[in-house]
């Protein structure tokens, strides 16, 4: 039976909004002196709102963990929103109570340090609210020519030093500190998200695969196709459909991370392939990388064979994509080639239709069923199409932009399908 909904995205929102907050919460509500008791509600507000910070910065640390159980794109949207919902209880914390000298210091100048980075990064790293303001995404196209992808990582790490100025807030507030069993709680809270985060920035890194660049080629206008060789030893555990995080140390600009799908069905002979539009300035850099250069390679992430894992290996597959977003979908076709499959893609332009070579070969399997064209297809052009009794025995992949993507969602869910049935990977960092 096929899963029609998604109960560990629910679950995971369920610990992190009330279940991560709820131990300070009681612990603090049991040593709060009676004589600040109108100060309650904004102290519990400022102790949520920590909660959240230390949970926000450790996902932006990729656990592979999670990852695999509910997608980076999730958990980086619950990052930014968390974030949010942090700033605003801190508002109401610094609104409801009375401090003075180092203690309200420290305080504001955390805030005031949460909220610049909240602003700039709603501008340039939450492209899952971006995509959905335009006037968000026009200001950052403007604003994106100075702050470029490099200097963006380094201004919002800068929520580091926040969270330390409201860790020494509190550890100077004396009735607080005397609350022993908080204490211990909030310090140790702390100096775990610390060392994932150190662990993450420095000792990682250590890890990351090295590889070598075999093949740097224009496919299509604005598009790089990468081949990149994963040395003999590699332990990567990468999946169909899955993005790698790539760095390039020899070249300025390319030196912080970036994600990019694999094209290519994992293989024995341990070569990626990727295609990348120039989108931004790192991948607008990209074709100046050259042959045998050498890349630093972080993954694999995602969930689209997870997915499919999850699901009855005699489910039908649907896929629809649009554009650069085909490319995870590439390489999740070629594992799944003996599965029945109904494939849509789409592009504005004949040449910005990818690998028509790859399509014309899956034609010929009678399993398979390919549909493209240039221009969006209609709801009635793909709804006619599917599988009979779709809603019961069919599960979607979509890949594309994300007005697109949105659209098949509420037109597939407004024809039955269950939000267990679709699976999309939005990339909105």
């Amino acid at each position: 039976m096929l899963k029609r909904h998604r109960y560990s995205f629910g679950l995971f929102w369920l610990i992190a909004i009330f279940l991560l907050p709820l131990s300070f919460i009681q612990t603090l509500s049991n040593g709060l002196p009676i004589i600040y008791q109108s100060e309650f509600r904004a102290i519990y507000y400022g102790t949520i709102a920590y909660v959240w910070m230390l949970f926000a910065i450790y996902l932006s640390t990729k656990p592979k963990w999670l990852d695999r159980l509910i997608g980076l794109p999730e958990m980086y949207m619950v990052h930014g929103m968390l974030s949010i919902a942090a700033i605003v209880l801190a508002y109401l914390h610094k609104e409801g109570t009375v401090s003075s000298g180092w203690i309200k210091t420290t305080g504001d100048w955390s805030f005031d340090l949460f909220l610049g980075l909240m602003i700039y990064s709603l501008i340039f790293m939450a492209g899952w609210l971006t995509n959905r303001v335009p006037i968000l995404k026009q200001i950052k196209h403007i604003l994106e020519k100075v702050f470029k992808h490099e200097l963006s990582i380094w201004i919002h790490r800068l929520n580091i030093l926040a969270v330390i100025l409201a860790f020494i807030h509190v550890q100077l507030i004396s009735y607080i500190v005397a609350i022993k069993p908080f204490i211990y709680l909030f310090d140790g809270a702390s100096l775990i998200v610390l060392v994932c985060y150190l662990v993450s920035k420095f000792v990682q890194p250590l890890t990351y695969q090295q590889g070598i660049i075999l093949l740097n080629r224009t496919i299509a206008k604005n598009v790089q196709e990468l081949k990149i060789k994963l040395p003999r030893s590699s332990h990567m555990n990468l999946l169909a459909g899955d993005y790698v995080f790539l760095a390039f140390p020899d070249y300025p600009g390319l030196r912080e991370m970036h994600p990019f799908s694999i094209a290519n069905a994992p293989n024995k002979e341990r070569v990626i392939t990727l295609a990348i539009r120039g989108d931004g300035d790192f991948t607008r850099e990209l074709g100046q990388v050259t042959t045998d250069s050498r890349v630093q390679i972080d993954g694999g992430y995602g969930r689209y064979q997870a997915f499919l894992d999850d699901q009855p290996q005699t489910s039908n597959i649907v896929i629809l994509a649009g554009g650069i977003g085909v490319t995870p979908l590439l390489s999740t076709i070629d594992a799944n080639i003996d599965r029945n499959l109904k494939i849509f893609y789409t592009a504005h332009k004949q040449d910005d239709l990818l690998y028509l070579e790859r399509f014309d070969h899956w034609q010929q399997r009678p399993n398979i069923d390919c549909q493209l064209q240039v221009g969006r297809f209609k709801d009635v052009q793909v709804l006619t199409q599917l599988p009979k009794d779709w809603q019961k025995n069919t599960v979607f992949l979509i890949g594309g932009p994300s007005s697109m993507m949105h659209h098949w969602i509420k037109v597939l869910k407004q024809n039955g399908a269950g939000n267990g049935q679709i699976y999309f990977e939005e990339f909105s960092w």
